[in-house]
């Protein structure tokens, strides 16, 4: 008694798969104390959870694995590809003439309705209203606050068109380069996006490129002023397994998620 044998933490989020509004139940900080390892703890504390997400209703439940499929796939978990691509931002004589300013909360509604028509051709996509992308900005913003000085930094920017935002991108900056978060934009092609990021490099123009990583979803046009290399899978293996009857996704096309939706 009073012994821990292992911990996990769920969550939940509203998602939309083939048309159909649900919500999926995410299980993250799974721990077993070392000692304790090999005896089925982990595995059994997962059914006992997914057993509550399924009697209430859950469609799936999703968790990103750190110790690569095998584990998990025992459990009836299954990988979803995701695609991490280095991003190549071509360089202007200057910055671009667009106005890029910091974000704020009066951009979210603009931001929902971005993220709606850009996932409504996927499979798979969370089901992100303003409230969920507060909180994802809010919690990004947080850990980077309770980090020590220089170790990391959050970037919201918009570009704004009259008053309203016509693009954005949240980026996650340490001493490794860049992070794209998530980024939306009304131009079909993305190019308002494009600019951006010309913009954000052309801060300090002597300084080298920065690396720049981002999940890439492939329903996501791919801006004019830049270009994806380096594409490979995710290096946390995104999972998921069926709670309800729903056909799962299979392929990286089917899905629209990106880094900030990471839990």
């Amino acid at each position: 008694a009073g012994q821990l044998l292992a911990t996990a933490k769920r969550y939940r989020y509203r998602v939309r798969l083939d048309g159909r509004i649900g919500w999926m139940a995410g299980i993250g900080a799974v721990f077993t104390p070392h000692l304790r390892r090999g005896k089925g703890y982990a595995s059994q504390l997962i059914e006992r959870l997914l057993d509550i997400e399924r009697r209430e209703g859950a469609l799936f439940a999703a968790l990103f694995s750190e110790i690569g499929p095998v584990f998990y796939e025992r459990l009836g978990f299954v990988p979803i590809p995701l695609d991490d691509v280095t991003i190549s931002v071509v360089r202007r004589n200057g910055a671009p003439a667009i106005l890029v300013r910091a974000g704020d909360q009066r951009d979210l509604p603009a931001i929902e309705a971005m993220h709606h028509v850009r996932s409504a051709n996927a499979r798979f996509a969370l089901n992100r209203d303003r409230t969920m992308i507060h909180y994802a900005l809010a919690k990004k913003r947080l850990l980077a606050g309770l980090g020590r000085d220089g170790l990391r930094q959050v970037e919201f920017v918009v570009a704004e068109e009259g008053a309203s935002a016509v693009a954005y991108a949240v980026l996650h900056e340490n001493a490794n380069g860049w992070t794209l978060e998530e980024a939306g934009d009304r131009d079909p092609a993305a190019a308002r996006l494009g600019a951006m990021l010309q913009v954000l490099v052309a801060r300090e123009p002597s300084a080298p490129m920065p690396v720049i990583r981002a999940w890439w979803p492939a329903a996501f046009p791919v801006p004019p002023q830049i270009t994806l290399t380096d594409r490979s899978p995710a290096r946390d293996v995104f999972m998921i397994r069926p709670l309800a009857d729903v056909p799962m996704p299979a392929k990286a096309e089917d899905v629209f998620y990106w880094h900030s939706d990471y839990f």
